[in-house]
């Protein structure tokens, strides 16, 4: 049980800071909450003898606010979860 109130803390988080982040950008003074990176590699396709053909790809962005909302995830779960689960 603690591991899915840990997984639905952080999956939040993520998603809470994502639409954060993107409703931020151009405003001024919270704009820096939506500084993204993209990590991951381009779509490749494959074609095996001729009948076989699948593309492989992997993206994944991250911004300010989602990092920070993780770590209070975090925080939030080490405070909260000895309550919940004793």
């Amino acid at each position: 049980m603690k591991k899915l109130y840990t997984v639905f803390l952080i999956s939040a988080a993520i998603i809470i800071g994502h639409y954060l982040g993107n409703a931020v950008i151009g405003t001024e003074g919270l704009s820096w909450l939506g500084y993204s990176r993209q990590f991951g590699f381009q779509p490749t396709s494959i074609t095996l003898g001729g009948v076989l053909d699948f593309t492989i790809g992997f993206n994944f962005g991250i911004n300010i606010a989602q990092i920070l909302l993780i770590v209070t995830a975090i925080f939030v779960y080490t405070k909260t979860a000895p309550k919940i689960f004793t």
